[in-house]
């Protein structure tokens, strides 16, 4: 499971009332931080088919140390996002299981655009160019990870840490308040 964002928390002898404020940041995190990493998670598989879009659940973590926030692919297309956006797949053969044609566009190497690149970047055509071709056989030649994960960290770290500043802000406005 991988970890999105890290916020040291520093000062905790200072402030007056810890519990109000972690409550604060908690509110913050499970209003405004999690459903913005869901939607840029779920922006990436929009374009996905149904049967093999994965589903993401995003886990915080508050101590007294820091605040973490875990994203991680969910249910049965888990896997998927894995060979995509962590591991890539090596070269491997295709081969038909019933007694059928492989059909597809193929004109060669470099006659397919894909939609995603290795650096987290997304938004290509995703398509093939060239004829009609049918094997019984090909060879994939794989792929490097995409690394979805780093290439939304460092786009969204900016606002997470914004956000969490803020409301840390608030909740010792909060904590000062009720100390009186």
């Amino acid at each position: 499971m991988p970890r999105i964002y890290f916020r040291q928390v520093r000062g905790r002898a200072k402030t007056p009332n810890w519990d109000l404020m972690i409550k604060e940041v908690e509110s913050e995190i499970d209003n405004r931080v999690k459903p913005d990493l869901l939607e840029y998670f779920n922006r990436i598989v929009a374009h996905w088919s149904e049967e093999h879009r994965p589903a993401f659940k995003a886990v915080k973590k508050v101590t007294k140390k820091g605040i973490s926030i875990y994203v991680f692919p969910a249910g049965p297309n888990a896997k998927i996002w894995k060979w995509v956006s962590v591991t890539g797949t090596k070269i491997h053969d295709i081969t038909i299981k019933v007694a059928q044609w492989l059909i597809f566009r193929w004109d060669g190497k470099g006659s397919y655009k894909a939609r995603t690149s290795k650096g987290g970047h997304y938004g290509g055509p995703g398509v093939a160019t060239g004829r009609m071709r049918k094997f019984k056989k090909v060879t994939h030649p794989g792929f490097e990870p995409r690394e979805f994960e780093v290439h939304i960290a460092r786009e969204y770290g900016p606002k997470f840490y914004k956000y969490i500043e803020n409301a840390f802000r608030r909740g010792i406005r909060r904590a000062k308040a009720a100390a009186r």
